[in-house]
Protein backbone atom coordinates (compact mmCIF):
# COMPACT_ATOMS: atom_id res chain seq x y z
CA UNK A 1 0.00 0.00 0.00
CA UNK A 2 1.60 3.74 -1.18
CA UNK A 3 2.06 5.58 1.57
CA UNK A 4 -0.36 9.16 1.03
CA UNK A 5 1.57 12.17 -0.04
CA UNK A 6 1.01 14.75 3.39
CA UNK A 7 0.33 18.18 0.40
CA UNK A 8 -1.07 19.61 3.42
CA UNK A 9 2.58 19.78 5.60
CA UNK A 10 4.11 22.18 2.21
CA UNK A 11 4.53 25.10 3.26
CA UNK A 12 7.40 27.00 0.48
CA UNK A 13 5.36 30.08 -0.54
CA UNK A 14 6.76 29.65 -4.15
CA UNK A 15 8.86 31.67 -6.72
CA UNK A 16 5.94 34.49 -6.97
CA UNK A 17 6.81 35.21 -3.69
CA UNK A 18 10.48 33.91 -3.39
CA UNK A 19 12.02 35.37 -6.11
CA UNK A 20 11.29 39.13 -5.38
CA UNK A 21 11.99 38.52 -1.82
CA UNK A 22 15.17 37.34 -2.50
CA UNK A 23 15.94 40.28 -4.95
CA UNK A 24 14.99 42.79 -2.08
CA UNK A 25 17.02 40.85 0.59
CA UNK A 26 19.91 40.67 -2.08
CA UNK A 27 22.58 41.92 0.33
CA UNK A 28 22.33 39.31 3.59
CA UNK A 29 23.53 36.60 0.79
CA UNK A 30 27.18 35.64 0.20
CA UNK A 31 28.11 34.89 -3.39
CA UNK A 32 29.36 31.09 -3.05
CA UNK A 33 33.23 30.69 -3.45
CA UNK A 34 35.66 27.91 -2.17
CA UNK A 35 38.92 29.55 -1.29
CA UNK A 36 41.95 28.54 -2.49
CA UNK A 37 43.64 26.88 -5.47
CA UNK A 38 43.26 22.99 -4.77
CA UNK A 39 41.74 21.09 -7.71
CA UNK A 40 37.61 19.80 -7.62
CA UNK A 41 37.76 17.24 -4.50
CA UNK A 42 36.82 13.69 -4.86
CA UNK A 43 34.50 12.65 -2.81
CA UNK A 44 34.37 8.82 -2.98
CA UNK A 45 35.42 7.63 0.86
CA UNK A 46 35.38 11.03 2.35
CA UNK A 47 33.34 11.09 5.62
CA UNK A 48 29.68 11.93 5.52
CA UNK A 49 28.99 14.74 7.83
CA UNK A 50 26.18 12.43 9.56
CA UNK A 51 29.49 10.40 10.46
CA UNK A 52 30.70 13.26 12.12
CA UNK A 53 27.36 14.25 14.38
CA UNK A 54 26.93 10.25 15.20
CA UNK A 55 30.91 10.56 17.02
CA UNK A 56 29.57 13.57 19.25
CA UNK A 57 26.06 11.94 19.68
CA UNK A 58 26.72 8.73 21.28
CA UNK A 59 27.08 6.87 18.02
CA UNK A 60 23.41 7.44 17.08
CA UNK A 61 21.68 9.45 14.30
CA UNK A 62 20.41 12.95 15.01
CA UNK A 63 17.08 13.06 15.18
CA UNK A 64 14.44 13.48 12.05
CA UNK A 65 12.22 16.06 12.49
CA UNK A 66 8.46 15.37 12.16
CA UNK A 67 6.36 18.42 11.16
CA UNK A 68 2.70 18.45 12.50
CA UNK A 69 1.45 21.79 10.15
CA UNK A 70 3.18 23.82 6.72
CA UNK A 71 6.37 24.79 8.35
CA UNK A 72 8.61 23.18 6.24
CA UNK A 73 11.02 25.93 5.77
CA UNK A 74 11.86 26.00 9.14
CA UNK A 75 12.62 22.50 9.82
CA UNK A 76 14.72 22.16 6.53
CA UNK A 77 16.47 24.98 7.81
CA UNK A 78 16.94 23.85 11.42
CA UNK A 79 18.34 20.20 9.99
CA UNK A 80 20.62 22.52 8.24
CA UNK A 81 21.83 23.74 11.40
CA UNK A 82 21.69 20.71 13.69
CA UNK A 83 24.31 19.22 11.20
CA UNK A 84 26.47 22.40 10.12
CA UNK A 85 26.47 22.52 14.49
CA UNK A 86 27.43 18.94 14.70
CA UNK A 87 30.30 19.36 12.22
CA UNK A 88 31.74 22.41 13.40
CA UNK A 89 32.09 20.71 17.09
CA UNK A 90 33.97 17.94 15.66
CA UNK A 91 36.00 19.71 13.39
CA UNK A 92 37.34 22.78 16.34
CA UNK A 93 36.99 19.94 19.16
CA UNK A 94 34.54 22.35 20.92
CA UNK A 95 33.72 21.64 24.09
CA UNK A 96 30.54 21.77 24.22
CA UNK A 97 26.99 19.68 23.92
CA UNK A 98 25.24 19.44 20.67
CA UNK A 99 22.32 22.09 20.83
CA UNK A 100 19.44 21.15 18.30
CA UNK A 101 18.01 23.90 16.72
CA UNK A 102 14.12 24.68 17.72
CA UNK A 103 12.09 25.15 14.06
CA UNK A 104 9.39 27.40 15.51
CA UNK A 105 11.99 30.45 16.51
CA UNK A 106 12.71 30.04 12.11
CA UNK A 107 9.74 30.05 11.12
CA UNK A 108 8.40 32.88 13.36
CA UNK A 109 11.47 34.96 12.74
CA UNK A 110 10.97 34.32 9.09
CA UNK A 111 7.83 34.95 8.60
CA UNK A 112 7.43 37.98 10.76
CA UNK A 113 10.76 39.74 11.38
CA UNK A 114 12.28 39.22 7.64
CA UNK A 115 8.66 38.99 6.04
CA UNK A 116 7.37 41.55 7.44
CA UNK A 117 4.40 39.11 9.73
CA UNK A 118 2.17 39.94 5.48
CA UNK A 119 1.17 35.47 5.40
CA UNK A 120 -1.96 34.84 6.79
CA UNK A 121 -1.98 31.22 6.29
CA UNK A 122 1.45 28.69 6.27
CA UNK A 123 4.11 28.79 4.49
CA UNK A 124 8.00 30.64 4.60
CA UNK A 125 10.85 31.36 1.78
CA UNK A 126 13.91 29.75 2.20
CA UNK A 127 15.72 33.03 1.50
CA UNK A 128 13.47 34.56 4.47
CA UNK A 129 14.74 31.50 6.31
CA UNK A 130 18.39 32.52 5.52
CA UNK A 131 18.09 35.72 6.57
CA UNK A 132 16.39 35.10 10.00
CA UNK A 133 19.30 32.67 10.95
CA UNK A 134 22.48 35.42 10.18
CA UNK A 135 20.08 38.27 11.44
CA UNK A 136 17.75 36.97 14.62
CA UNK A 137 19.78 33.90 15.65
CA UNK A 138 19.02 30.30 16.63
CA UNK A 139 17.14 29.14 19.63
CA UNK A 140 17.94 26.13 21.12
CA UNK A 141 14.93 23.50 21.72
CA UNK A 142 16.34 22.91 25.53
CA UNK A 143 17.22 26.51 25.78
CA UNK A 144 15.15 27.61 29.04
CA UNK A 145 11.26 27.69 29.54
CA UNK A 146 11.25 26.93 25.64
CA UNK A 147 7.84 24.91 24.35
CA UNK A 148 8.14 21.42 22.92
CA UNK A 149 7.36 21.30 19.44
CA UNK A 150 3.83 21.32 18.21
CA UNK A 151 2.26 22.93 15.16
CA UNK A 152 0.03 25.17 17.15
CA UNK A 153 3.29 26.67 18.44
CA UNK A 154 4.66 26.97 15.34
CA UNK A 155 1.60 28.91 13.76
CA UNK A 156 1.17 31.21 17.10
CA UNK A 157 4.96 32.17 16.53
CA UNK A 158 4.44 32.53 12.73
CA UNK A 159 1.76 34.61 13.44
CA UNK A 160 3.12 36.89 16.28
CA UNK A 161 7.05 36.42 15.73
CA UNK A 162 8.52 34.62 18.77
CA UNK A 163 8.48 36.35 22.33
CA UNK A 164 10.89 39.07 22.96
CA UNK A 165 12.88 36.94 25.47
CA UNK A 166 13.81 34.73 22.73
CA UNK A 167 14.90 37.00 19.99
CA UNK A 168 17.06 38.31 23.41
CA UNK A 169 18.19 34.84 23.97
CA UNK A 170 19.14 33.89 20.48
CA UNK A 171 20.82 36.83 19.09
CA UNK A 172 24.36 35.85 19.53
CA UNK A 173 23.57 32.91 17.56
CA UNK A 174 23.75 33.59 14.21
CA UNK A 175 24.64 31.92 10.92
CA UNK A 176 27.20 34.42 9.37
CA UNK A 177 27.25 33.01 5.94
CA UNK A 178 24.44 31.80 3.52
CA UNK A 179 24.96 31.64 -0.41
CA UNK A 180 22.34 30.74 -3.33
CA UNK A 181 23.60 28.33 -5.67
CA UNK A 182 22.77 27.59 -8.50
CA UNK A 183 23.98 24.80 -10.43
CA UNK A 184 24.58 20.73 -9.33
CA UNK A 185 28.62 21.76 -9.25
CA UNK A 186 28.16 24.01 -6.71
CA UNK A 187 26.25 21.80 -4.64
CA UNK A 188 28.32 18.85 -4.69
CA UNK A 189 31.52 21.04 -4.00
CA UNK A 190 29.44 22.34 -0.84
CA UNK A 191 28.83 19.99 0.26
CA UNK A 192 32.19 18.17 -0.24
CA UNK A 193 33.02 21.23 2.24
CA UNK A 194 30.66 20.40 4.58
CA UNK A 195 28.67 23.48 4.06
CA UNK A 196 25.03 22.15 4.64
CA UNK A 197 22.32 22.96 1.87
CA UNK A 198 18.72 24.18 2.15
CA UNK A 199 16.71 23.28 -1.15
CA UNK A 200 12.92 25.07 -1.85
CA UNK A 201 10.94 23.60 -5.01
CA UNK A 202 8.26 22.38 -6.85
CA UNK A 203 9.97 19.03 -7.50
CA UNK A 204 7.86 16.39 -6.16
CA UNK A 205 8.74 12.72 -5.46
CA UNK A 206 7.54 8.54 -4.86
CA UNK A 207 6.96 8.49 -1.20
CA UNK A 208 9.17 5.34 -1.52
CA UNK A 209 12.72 5.40 -2.73
CA UNK A 210 13.31 2.93 -5.22
CA UNK A 211 16.82 0.46 -4.66
CA UNK A 212 19.05 1.98 -7.37
CA UNK A 213 23.11 0.45 -7.03
CA UNK A 214 22.60 -1.13 -3.83
CA UNK A 215 20.89 2.57 -2.09
CA UNK A 216 17.23 4.10 -2.02
CA UNK A 217 16.91 6.99 -4.38
CA UNK A 218 14.18 9.21 -4.64
CA UNK A 219 12.05 8.97 -7.91
CA UNK A 220 10.83 12.50 -9.14
CA UNK A 221 6.93 12.41 -9.61
CA UNK A 222 4.25 15.41 -8.91
CA UNK A 223 4.84 18.80 -7.52
CA UNK A 224 5.52 19.54 -4.06
CA UNK A 225 5.89 23.07 -2.43
CA UNK A 226 8.51 21.91 0.10
CA UNK A 227 12.02 22.80 1.35
CA UNK A 228 14.13 19.70 2.57
CA UNK A 229 18.07 19.69 3.31
CA UNK A 230 20.89 17.89 1.12
CA UNK A 231 23.71 16.62 4.15
CA UNK A 232 25.64 14.66 1.72
CA UNK A 233 27.31 14.15 -1.67
CA UNK A 234 28.70 10.83 -3.05
CA UNK A 235 30.28 10.23 -6.64
CA UNK A 236 30.26 6.22 -6.59
CA UNK A 237 28.56 4.35 -7.66
CA UNK A 238 26.38 6.66 -8.96
CA UNK A 239 26.56 10.86 -8.49
CA UNK A 240 24.10 12.60 -6.13
CA UNK A 241 23.11 14.22 -3.09
CA UNK A 242 21.50 12.37 0.25
CA UNK A 243 18.39 14.68 0.75
CA UNK A 244 16.66 14.76 4.08
CA UNK A 245 13.10 15.40 4.54
CA UNK A 246 11.06 16.30 7.94
CA UNK A 247 8.20 14.15 8.10
CA UNK A 248 9.92 11.66 10.43
CA UNK A 249 12.53 8.98 10.63
CA UNK A 250 9.79 6.54 8.81
CA UNK A 251 8.80 8.78 5.82
CA UNK A 252 10.28 7.18 3.26
CA UNK A 253 11.35 3.47 4.41
CA UNK A 254 14.51 2.34 5.99
CA UNK A 255 18.12 3.40 4.70
CA UNK A 256 20.32 1.23 2.90
CA UNK A 257 23.60 1.65 4.08
CA UNK A 258 23.32 3.74 7.22
CA UNK A 259 22.03 7.26 6.28
CA UNK A 260 19.96 9.37 8.49
CA UNK A 261 16.35 8.41 8.18
CA UNK A 262 13.74 9.95 6.88
CA UNK A 263 15.18 10.87 3.10
CA UNK A 264 16.73 9.51 0.36
CA UNK A 265 19.40 9.59 -2.64
CA UNK A 266 18.46 12.51 -4.88
CA UNK A 267 20.63 11.33 -8.64
CA UNK A 268 22.73 14.45 -9.97
CA UNK A 269 20.82 13.75 -13.33
CA UNK A 270 17.69 14.37 -11.35
CA UNK A 271 18.79 17.37 -9.51
CA UNK A 272 20.47 18.92 -12.62
CA UNK A 273 16.53 18.28 -14.30
CA UNK A 274 14.96 20.25 -10.84
CA UNK A 275 17.13 23.31 -11.30
CA UNK A 276 16.48 23.56 -15.01
CA UNK A 277 12.81 22.79 -14.60
CA UNK A 278 11.34 23.90 -11.53
CA UNK A 279 11.09 26.97 -8.96
CA UNK A 280 13.83 26.20 -6.54
CA UNK A 281 15.28 28.71 -4.04
CA UNK A 282 19.08 26.85 -2.91
CA UNK A 283 21.21 27.79 0.36
CA UNK A 284 24.40 26.97 1.42
CA UNK A 285 24.88 27.49 5.13
CA UNK A 286 28.05 27.71 6.94
CA UNK A 287 30.08 29.21 9.57
CA UNK A 288 27.84 29.02 13.03
CA UNK A 289 28.85 31.32 16.02
CA UNK A 290 26.96 29.61 18.69
CA UNK A 291 29.63 27.94 20.95
CA UNK A 292 32.06 29.19 23.32
CA UNK A 293 35.63 28.15 22.39
CA UNK A 294 37.35 25.40 24.62
CA UNK A 295 40.80 26.91 26.23
CA UNK A 296 41.62 23.07 25.87
CA UNK A 297 45.50 22.21 24.34
CA UNK A 298 44.21 18.86 22.16
CA UNK A 299 47.68 18.56 21.37
CA UNK A 300 48.41 17.37 25.48
CA UNK A 301 45.43 14.65 25.22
Amino acid sequence: MAIEVPFGLMGWLGAETAEPEFARLAGEFSEFQLYGDEPPMVGVDRPFVWDFAKKINNGEHLPTYYQQVGDCVSMGAAHAGNYLSAYQIYRERLQQELKLWYPPYIYGTSRVQVGGGRIRGDGSTGAWAAVAMKKYGVLFSDDPDVPAYSGSIARDWGRAGPPDRYLQLASSRIVHTAARLTSVDQLREALLNYHIVTIASGRGFNMDPVEYRGFHVFKPSGSWAHQMTFIGWRDEPFAGAYRLNSWGAKAHGEPMNGEPPGGAWNLASDIEQELSRYDVELYALSVFDGFPRTDIDFSLV
